[in-house]
């Protein structure tokens, strides 16, 4: 049903397309898509939160790894994707998705859970910039160009 909907989320907007159209498209059932998913929207937030974490075993699986390079990387590999989403007006998908991975948690304190709604918050600056600007720089750039960062951060304490 995930590979049926962004085929219709190609040529049509995600608001026009319905239940009927993706299970069609799909030819499978409603009550298939109901025994999987909530809504449109969860077929996409599913398919996130299974690349993100394809993409954490991967770098947990390499060797001498730059996280912000693979990280990047992940999502030139899949641009065709996160394009999609930000053409049909739902980069809200991607900031959701980097909270659940990296967010704050109900069950942290304050600082542990502050800090971790910066960093997501952060994550999702950069990344939401870069597929805004067309993906153009390669992840060792990216990687580069958040190096700069921290060093003129430092000499600005």
């Amino acid at each position: 049903m995930t590979k049926s909907l962004l085929e219709l989320m190609e040529n049509r907007s995600f608001d026009e397309i319905t239940i009927t159209d993706i299970v069609k498209n799909a030819l499978v059932g409603r009550a298939s898509f109901y025994r999987n998913f909530f809504s449109k929207e969860d077929v996409l937030k599913q398919y996130l939160l299974r690349l993100i974490s394809e993409w954490g075993t991967e770098f947990e699986n390499s060797e001498n790894p730059n996280i912000v390079v693979s990280l990047f990387g992940h999502y030139k590999k899949y641009s065709q994707y996160y394009l999609l989403l930000y053409r049909s007006g739902l980069s809200y998908l991607v900031l959701d998705n980097i909270r659940t991975v990296c967010g704050p948690k109900p069950d942290q304190d304050d600082i542990p859970a502050y800090f971790s709604a910066w960093f997501a918050g952060a994550l999702f600056g950069w990344i939401d910039e870069w597929i805004t600007r067309g993906m153009k720089q390669e992840p060792e750039e990216m990687a580069r160009l958040l190096e700069e960062v921290d060093r003129r951060s430092k000499e600005m304490i």
